[in-house]
């Protein structure tokens, strides 16, 4: 006759567990910036005054007695002033002498006074053909050349723009979970014994 005594029967399952993770992201982006530069052209400018002479050659035109209406009158002009103040300066001297004819005895001071009037040359202008040096026969004034250069220069005109830099980020993530929970199963077993055998 078998006999079975009464015992416990245990069924364990063990727990597991699932990790699960999400790497994290980041990205980074930088724009580039913008640049323009702009050279606004230089400007010249010159000022050019040319050289200038000036040639006075008339000195050397009168040693020819070339002269021009003009300075031919200018002459007679001049020669007509210094007639009219000889003439004055000769009847003054001769009018003193009459004035005391007294002191002159012995002397026909009229017949004195006509021979000199009458030997006397004629009254003419007497052209002079110069004499001037040949050295200051041409005179000249020399104006010199005038070059003025002005540079106007000016400075680039530069814009430059940046970007901040563009920035995303993800965050990781762990996610834990039971894959299996555990359980235990405890049964009593052996409770009903056969006698009869």
């Amino acid at each position: 006759m078998a006999k079975i005594l009464p015992h416990v029967e245990m069924h364990q399952v063990f727990g597991r567990i699932s990790v699960t993770t999400q790497n994290a992201s980041q990205t980074i982006r930088q724009p580039k910036s913008e640049q323009s530069i702009q050279q606004p052209k230089a400007e010249l400018t010159i000022d050019r005054q040319s050289a200038q002479v000036k040639i006075d050659q008339s000195a050397g035109w009168h040693n020819l007695d070339l002269k021009s209406a003009r300075v031919r009158i200018a002459e007679a002009a001049d020669a007509g002033k210094q007639a009219v103040l000889d003439g004055i300066a000769r009847h003054a001297e001769e009018g003193d002498a009459l004035l005391h004819i007294e002191r002159n005895k012995g002397k026909n001071l009229f017949a004195e006074q006509a021979a000199a009037n009458v030997s006397m040359s004629v009254i003419g202008t007497k052209y002079d053909t110069g004499s001037t040096p040949a050295f200051q026969a041409v005179s000249y004034d020399v104006t010199p050349a005038r070059l003025d250069v002005n540079w106007q220069t000016h400075a680039p005109a530069i814009q430059a723009t940046t970007h901040a830099p563009e920035y995303t980020y993800q965050p990781g993530q762990v996610n834990i979970s039971m894959a299996q929970y555990p359980s235990l199963d405890i049964q009593a077993a052996g409770i009903f014994i056969d006698e009869k055998g």
